[in-house]
This record gives structure tokens, C-alpha cells and sequence, in this order.
């Protein structure tokens, strides 16, 4: 019965689609009872588009519908639109469940004694639940973390669940939401087993059981969803990801991803994963092309950039040079975009990336970032350029700036220039001494060191300026002493 009423939902919602939000045919007739599924198998689809064409639509035809109110008021409170979802609740004459509970969010209602107890006399109330109304209970519940309400009143909302499935994917889904990933796997199970030939449940539990770390179950529940449908591509996804996680032969994984590739909703991850498996192959030239098409197709996304800067980043270079500009990349979004790669534990692309973009660090705030993570990658020379175009020698800087000061003199030892140094860091050190010497009220930093007490600054300012003086020593001691034994980037 509910494949069928599945079915004819389907139907409607997407002949509603062809004719009203795409063709516009004004001589198209849906029903009251039409529309009010269309509306709840959109919101399934978390198409928005669809549901506010179904309200206005409904609107023309029949104003007076007041489960169509219901949901006008619904779609208002999505967009925090609490004053005008109200205005629109009040004026439903029913009270149905749907419009006491938009009541409950209206007001604000968080977690407590009083709002629970209405969600109880609420639930109480009601002799059965439609999709739309679990639905929208189980996300008021998770929005003021309360789904312990939802696990303690199960079994009571589950005897009013026309249809109990919706009710518990909708709570699976919430739970997984959140991170409760036992309760998720728990209740993805359930409908595997009420429903075993709904291949979308068993898509659900396999991701689950993914994050939380059993491959083998996890593809076990894989290839059960697509022994029921072969093509179904979010399956055929997870099923590479969990082979390339039990490191599976490279071949048939690249075999998973490429039917992947071939279907009619592959994107742009999908290619990228496909490419990043034949590079392990030995297929790096086709790797490349496939990446360099898909840019193409996408030039807003990173992810084909970011695999192509890994195989070969002058080959990546116009591409992102391209994304920076037409999507007018800040300082802010080039460090966070270095910062992933550093994650990932390449520091050489991150240095390369913001070798592109140098110009945007000169006296920026953010230069000692840029000038640590140069010199972490030896780009000696260019650490020296950058910061010599910042400021005018260290004695400019005023205050420790331990990620423009160490990085700067260690960069000149290691070229060679050791006097120049030397030199530097005397005339900081001074500098140094003296600031430490004045009350700390009177300091010219104190204002930028204000989120710190004065014996924390203190044993701060002792550090550095001991750091200087090792360097000093070391230098002036024995000049062919190796920089790695009194690198203070290296401590």
C-alpha cells in the first residue's frame, strides 16, 4: 500500500514540477488533496522551489484551504519567519497537530519541564500522524536537542505513524545528524530489515557504518543495495570509498569509480575520485586530462583544482588563478585554503599556493603565517624578500614578533648572510631590552597584548629575547655551527 501511495506522490509531485514550476501551463488542475501531497513529497526532496509553488498556487485556487495554511505557515517558520508563521497559524480554525506544535516553535520553545509536557498532551491529542507531522516533530525535537524525548516517546508516536518508516528515518537521520551514530546505525538497521528492498535504507546504514568505522559491514550493506538496484550511484560511491578503505586492488576500484563516472548524476568528486585512483595506477596523464576536463566543467570548484595541485601544480596554476578571481578570494580564504593542505600534510603546495598570491601578504597581517610556512619549506630567499618589502629592519617592529623575527634571521643564516644576522638580531635584542624595562601600562604594546596578564607577557618577552641572544651566541661562537642545533623554528 505505501509503495503504491509512494508512487502516485511521485506522480504528482512530478507532474506538478513538468507543468506549473517549469512549463507555467495555467490550465492545469491539481486538487486540494493533490497539492497537500505535493507539498509534503517536496519537502521529503527539500525542494523549496516546488513547495512555494504549491503554495501559491494554492493561494489562487483555493484560499480558503486550511492545511494549506498549515504549511504556508511551516514554510515561513523554516526561514525564521516566526512573527509572520503565526499570524498564518492563528488564523487555522482546526488546532490540528501540526499548527499546535508550529505554536510551540513560534514562542520559542526550548528544552524544558513545560515544553515537554505540552509535546506530551500534544501528542496525546492525536489519533494519528501523517508524514509531514512526524517529520516536523522530530526536527522540533532535534532543533532544542531533545530527540531523548523522541527515544522515550517512541513507541507511542510509532502506534499513531500511518506510516512508521517516515518516522524513523526522520529520527535515523537527526541522530545521524548530530553525531549519534550508534543510534543512527540502530535505527537504519530497523528499516533494512522492516523494508529490505528499499535501496535507499540500506544506502543510509552503510554510510553510517562507515563513519563510525566498520568497513566490512559497510560494504556488506553496499552491495546489498545494489544487488536491488546495480545503478543506484550513491551506492556505487560509498562502495569505492569502503574498497579503497580495505585496500582493495587499485584496479577494481578504479573500476567502481569509473561506472560512477558514467552515470548520467556523476560530479565533480566523482571524477576526482576516479582520478586520484588511476594516479596510483600509474595513469597520471589520464588522471590529468580527466581533472583539466572537469575543471572546465566546473570552474567554480576546488576539489579538481586541489587533486591536480597535488599530481602537478603547474598544471593547476591557471585554473587557480582563475577560481581567485572570479570568486575574489580575501587573504582570509587563500590561508584557509593553504591550511587543508597543510592538514593533509602537503606544506609544499600550501607554500606554492600563496607564492602565487605573495603580493596580497606585503605588510598584511597575516605575513607571519606566510613567512613561517615559507620557511618550513626553505623558501629562504623569498622569506627574506617578503618580509625586507614589509618593514624597514627589525628595529621597525617594536614589540616581539617571534613569526616575522626567527624566520627572517635564520633565513639569512641559512643563505650565508650570518652578519647581517648577527647585526639584526643585536639591534632587536636592544630594542627588546629596552621595551622590557618600561612599566607595562606605558608600553607600546600593551594595547595589542591586552587578552594577557602581565606575567604571562613577561615570561613571554624573557623567551624571545633569550631566543635572540642563543642565536647571537651560537653565531658569534662558531659561525659553521649547524643552524638546526639553535633554530628556535625548529624547538
Amino acid at each position: 500500500m505505501q509503495d503504491n501511495n509512494d508512487d502516485t506522490r511521485q506522480g504528482l509531485y512530478n507532474e506538478f514540477e513538468s507543468e506549473i514550476v517549469k512549463a507555467g501551463n495555467p490550465e492545469a488542475y491539481f486538487d486540494e488533496n493533490d497539492l497537500v501531497e505535493i507539498f509534503d513529497y517536496a519537502s521529503d526532496m527539500d525542494n523549496y522551489i516546488v513547495k512555494m509553488e504549491v503554495l501559491l498556487y494554492g493561494a489562487r485556487h483555493y484560499p480558503a484551504s486550511e492545511a494549506l495554511a498549515t504549511r504556508r505557515a511551516w514554510f515561513y517558520s523554516s526561514f525564521g519567519e516566526m512573527e509572520a508563521a503565526a499570524d498564518v497559524n492563528n488564523r487555522v480554525s482546526n488546532g490540528g497537530f501540526l499548527n499546535r506544535l508550529l505554536t510551540l516553535r513560534a514562542e520559542g520553545a526550548s528544552d524544558s519541564p513545560d515544553t515537554r509536557s505540552r509535546l506530551d498532551e500534544i501528542v496525546d491529542a492525536t489519533s494519528e500522524f501523517g508524514d509531514e507531522d512526524v517529520i516536523q516533530l522530530v526536527d522540533f525535537c532535534a532543533e532544542n536537542s531533545m530527540l531523548d524525548w523522541v527515544e522515550e516517546n517512541r513507541s507511542r508516536i510509532e502506534a499513531k505513524c500511518s506510516y512508521t518508516p517516515t518516522f524513523i528515518y526522520e529520527y535515523a537521520d537527526r541522530a545521524e545528524e548530530i553525531s549519534d551514530l550508534p543510534t543512527a546505525h540502530r535505527l537504519f538497521e530497523e528499516l533494512t530489515m522492516m523494508e529490505p528492498f528499499t535501496v535507499d535504507f540500506w544506502v543510509r546504514l552503510a554510510n553510517v557504518q562507515m563513519l563510525e568505522g566498520f568497513y566490512e559491514d559497510a560494504l556488506g550493506s553496499a552491495d546489498y543495495a545494489l544487488a536491488i538496484d546495480s545503478n543506484y550511484v550513491e551506492a556505487l560511491r560509498l562502495k569505492g570509498r569502503l574498497m579503497y578503505r580495505l585496500n582493495h586492488q587499485r584496479e577494481k576500484i578504479a573500476e567502481v569509480f569509473r561506472s560512477v563516472l558514467d552515470h548520467p548524476d556523476a560530479n565533480d568528486s566523482d571524477a576526482a575520485a576516479y582520478a586520484a585512483t588511476i594516479v596510483e595506477l600509474g595513469l597520471t596523464d589520464e588522471a590529468v586530462r580527466l581533472l583539466e576536463e572537469t575543471i572546465s566543467r566546473y570552474p567554480l570548484s576546488q576539489i579538481p583544482i586541489d587533486l591536480l595541485m597535488n599530481i602537478d601544480f603547474q598544471r593547476a596554476t591557471p585554473f587557480i588563478l582563475q577560481i581567485a578571481e572570479r570568486t575574489s578570494f580575501t587573504r582570509d580564504t587563500l590561508v584557509a585554503w593553504a591550511r587543508e593542505h597543510m592538514a593533509n600534510g602537503r606544506i609544499d603546495i600550501a607554500a606554492e599556493l600563496l607564492r602565487l598570491f605573495r603580493d596580497r601578504f606585503v605588510s598584511a597581517p597575516e605575513l607571519n603565517f606566510l613567512t613561517e610556512l615559507w620557511y618550513f619549506n626553505k623558501m629562504y630567499r623569498e622569506v627574506i624578500d617578503i618580509i625586507e618589502e614589509s618593514i624597514n629592519g627589525l628595529s621597525e617592529l617594536r614589540m616581539p614578533t617571534p613569526g616575522l623575527t626567527f624566520p627572517y634571521l635564520m633565513s639569512l643564516i641559512r643563505i650565508g648572510e650570518t652578519d647581517k644576522a648577527i647585526s639584526e638580531a643585536r639591534t632587536h635584542l636592544k630594542d627588546m631590552d629596552t621595551l622590557m624595562q618600561m612599566p607595562r601600562p606605558n608600553r607600546p604594546d600593551s594595547i595589542l597584548r591586552n587578552d594577557m596578564s602581565p606575567s604571562g607577557a613577561a615570561c613571554l618577552d624573557i623567551g624571545y629575547a633569550a631566543m635572540l641572544r642563543n642565536i647571537i651566541n651560537a653565531i658569534s661562537a662558531n659561525p659553521q655551527l649547524p643552524a638546526d642545533s639553535f633554530d628556535p623554528m625548529l624547538f
